[in-house]
């Protein structure tokens, strides 16, 4: 193959990648908001914890569930994302307590 070919195979590559990501990027959506959540909100399937939210199905690390108390004031701010692909499934990438500040209780 000469190095004009290889040269353009090349570039037809990199912008082919930059499309897809550049696709997959836009259709990623941030939702930030508060929350009241409930015993119902939160459910086990497999071991792994889920919050469900807007009808999505929210994937909820071990550390961020670990976190969440159910009392009195439920209120949490919460963000999340998801795909537009993947119609109802998504990760929670930030959850606190209503009103808590960063340096903790």
């Amino acid at each position: 193959m000469s190095k004009g070919k290889l040269f353009i195979s090349f570039i037809l590559i990199t912008f082919g990648a930059l499309y897809i990501f550049g696709f997959t990027s836009v259709l990623n959506v941030i939702v930030d908001g508060n929350y009241q959540l409930e015993e119902q909100n939160i459910i086990e399937k497999n071991g792994e914890h889920y919050l469900l939210l807007d009808g999505y199905e929210l994937s909820l690390s071990r550390d961020f569930y670990m976190k969440i108390e159910l009392d009195k004031t439920n209120e949490y701010k919460i963000k999340y994302t998801y795909n537009r692909l993947n119609n109802k499934n998504g990760e929670i990438v930030m959850l606190k307590k209503y009103g808590e500040q960063p340096w903790g209780k």
